[in-house]
Order: C-alpha cells, then structure tokens, then sequence
C-alpha cells in the first residue's frame, strides 16, 4: 500500500489505498466501449524482459483529498479516440467519486497503443 486517502471520521478512520483507486478507475476504464485493455502497451520480448520501462498503466496522485489520475489504454482498431477518452474521463471521474468520496481533479488519458488485427502487431 504506497499511498492512501485517509478520512478522519469521528467513530474511525477509513483509509483507500492508491491501489484500490486504481482498480475502481481500471475497471471504470474497461466498461467502456472500445477500450481493448488498460495497459502501458510494453508488448513483445522486448516489452516484457524489460523492468526498466516497466510502468503501472493507471496513477494516483492524491492531495488533501483531490485525486488526479493517468490512464494508458490500448484502444480497439475502430473506436474513434476523442470520443472514447471522454467517455472514459468521465467515467473513471464519477466512479471514484461515487466509491471514494474524493473529488477527482482530471483524468488524463495516455493511449498507448492499437490493438492488432488478427493478432498481427502494427
């Protein structure tokens, strides 16, 4: 557990893991149509012998309970990317608000790659 949101209430204290935000925003991410998998798109021999490039595809930042998160995707061949990176803002925006209660500042969307046709690697 790196970092944490920490809510001070008076019968306790609840405390999110950065990690848990990730997977609220994974798979708000991944309800979307037209998203082909969250993912930094590090892929092949190269891509997957390599720690240096290692990236989480989701990050956290959270400061005095406002949260910014980045999001890589790797999109369908067919989705029409301004479209699909709204929907997804506004998704992940209000799914972890929704389970969380922080206030989400943005969500910047990193497309990271294109699925392949056929399994073929473009």
């Amino acid at each position: 557990m790196n970092s944490y949101y920490d809510n001070d209430e008076s019968v306790g204290k609840v405390k999110i893991s950065s990690d848990v935000i990730a997977s609220i925003a994974e798979n708000a991410t991944m309800e979307i149509e037209g998203v082909d998998s969250v993912s930094t798109a590090n892929i092949g021999i190269k891509g997957m012998l390599t720690k240096a490039k290692y990236k989480k595809p989701v990050k956290i930042e959270i400061n005095d309970e406002m949260a910014k998160i980045e999001i890589s995707i790797v999109v369908d061949q067919k989705a029409r990317i301004p479209d699909l990176a709204n929907a997804i803002q506004l998704n992940v925006k209000n799914a972890v608000q929704n389970m969380t209660g922080l206030t989400v500042l943005g969500v910047d969307v990193i497309i990271a790659g294109i699925s392949p046709v056929n399994g073929k690697q473009k």
